[in-house]
């Protein structure tokens, strides 16, 4: 009883300390809808709203050195959209027009901006490839 006690209160604690970028009214704002919670918390990390005696939380976000987080925007795409990204210093990777979806890194400070583009639908990390190697297979 009382491990799963303890994974009831360490689930609740990281739920708690994974609520990012509340407005003064307690609601995310129409662009922020839009995004990634994990996305959220980093965000609100690189501006110093993250608590420093909070222990770091790993959230899958992958940011490089020019704090550009790497992203999937899910918005039709198109030249203007493609534009808009550069525009706010990102860089397109790959897009999939059938799936609505541009792959890019675009600098973590920028991505409300982005989100409030009226044609992105939701940003969220980009997936990760990932393959599976069975033992004595080549």
């Amino acid at each position: 009883m009382l491990p799963a006690m303890l994974i009831a209160l360490t689930v609740a604690s990281v739920c708690a300390v994974q609520e990012p970028s509340i407005n003064r009214q307690g609601a995310r704002t129409p662009a922020q809808q839009k995004i990634n919670a994990q996305i959220l918390y980093e965000i609100d990390r690189a501006r110093g709203k993250v608590a420093k005696e909070t222990a770091p939380l790993e959230t899958g976000v992958r940011i490089d050195a020019q704090r550009r987080a790497l992203v999937d925007v899910r918005a039709p795409v198109t030249a203007a959209l493609q534009r808009t990204i550069r525009r706010l210093g990102g860089v397109v990777l790959s897009t999939s027009p059938a799936h609505e979806s541009t792959i890019a890194r675009v600098p973590l400070l920028k991505l409300e901006t982005l989100a409030a583009d009226p044609t992105v639908k939701f940003i969220e990390p980009a997936a990760e490839a990932t393959t599976l190697r069975q033992p004595g297979l080549r």
